[in-house]
């Protein structure tokens, strides 16, 4: 049985060769978007003309794990967690800024890069019996890994402190603002600290409503949202 449906799975994911770039799924009927459940995943989401399932949020969680030490790191989701639906949400924006990466040709991920993430995730979870039922193939594995480090490493070009420049003025004129909360020392004990916290807030902001330019671009659609 579970052979068979990652057999299945593997209709919606599009092989990579070495080091190759991830393709999008093509459309699954119709009634494998709306079943409940079909073995070991069911369709959570849509980003483009690829149709996520929540077999590759479980295996994209379980490579963030090994790769970043996100969470608790020594245990996988199980697609029943009251967070499931962020995690698909996360997914689908890397979803997106891989497709938007890729359409400015601006980022790559070296085959080193690819080769060494796939190795750290394999040796982190070649003993967990959950891992092993999701029977992740290399391809699939090296696919989603490639996706990731492009989007990850655009979406750092997008965060850079560069392009949210605050000035002294910009700085002092928040201190006046918020006087109250500085107590008695002066504007020089805290300018640096200021100019942070701006760049910082204005960084969000900016990052938050590229990714709804994004998800409206690309169609995100998580079904499982709410």
């Amino acid at each position: 049985m579970l052979k068979t449906a990652a057999l299945l799975i593997s209709a919606l994911i599009s092989s990579l060769a070495l080091g190759a770039e991830p393709e999008p799924s093509k459309a699954p009927p119709s009634a494998l978007r709306k079943s409940e459940l079909i073995s070991v995943t069911k369709v959570v989401g849509e980003v483009g003309e690829h149709f996520v399932t929540s077999r590759e949020v479980r295996i994209n969680d379980g490579v963030d794990k090994a790769l970043y030490g996100a969470g608790d790191k020594l245990a996988l989701l199980s697609g029943q967690e009251k967070t499931f639906p962020t995690s698909v949400g996360k997914v689908l924006d890397e979803w997106a800024i891989y497709y938007e990466a890729k359409s400015l040709s601006s980022t790559e991920a070296s085959k080193e890069e690819v080769d060494t993430a796939v190795s750290n995730v394999k040796s982190h979870w070649d003993q967990n019996a959950g891992w092993l039922k999701l029977e992740v193939a290399n391809d699939e594995l090296r696919s989603m890994i490639v996706r990731k480090l492009v989007a990850n490493s655009f979406s750092r070009l997008k965060t850079d402190p560069q392009l949210s420049p605050i000035s002294d003025d910009e700085a002092l004129s928040y201190y006046r603002k918020n006087r109250l909360r500085f107590g008695s020392l002066p504007f020089s004990s805290f300018k640096e600290n200021i100019k942070s916290y701006l760049i910082k807030t204005q960084t969000e902001k900016r990052m938050s409503e590229w990714h709804e330019v994004l998800r409206r671009k690309y169609r995100v659609r998580n079904f499982i949202s709410g």
